[in-house]
């Protein structure tokens, strides 16, 4: 797996980002659909920029934290 490299910007699948996070796509998923991770989709699939995942994690978080992946089904 790799992410989609489109001149400068770096594009990651729901699965590229479950497998480098650890976590379930479930939860990419969730996250997506929230709006808490920007993402776009396009094709039937899930894409977030390499910015918008850094942005993610440079934004303070809110008092709703994430379930573990093995909480999800």
């Amino acid at each position: 797996m790799m992410p989609i490299q489109i001149g400068s910007l770096t594009l990651y699948d729901v699965e590229e980002l479950a497998t480098k996070l650890q976590v379930h796509e479930v939860t990419i998923r969730r996250l997506l659909r929230l709006g808490k991770l920007p993402g776009r989709k396009f094709a039937k699939k899930w894409y977030v920029s390499e910015e918008a995942l850094e942005a993610f994690f440079r934004t303070p978080e809110d008092s709703e934290e994430v379930e573990p992946a093995e909480h999800e089904q």
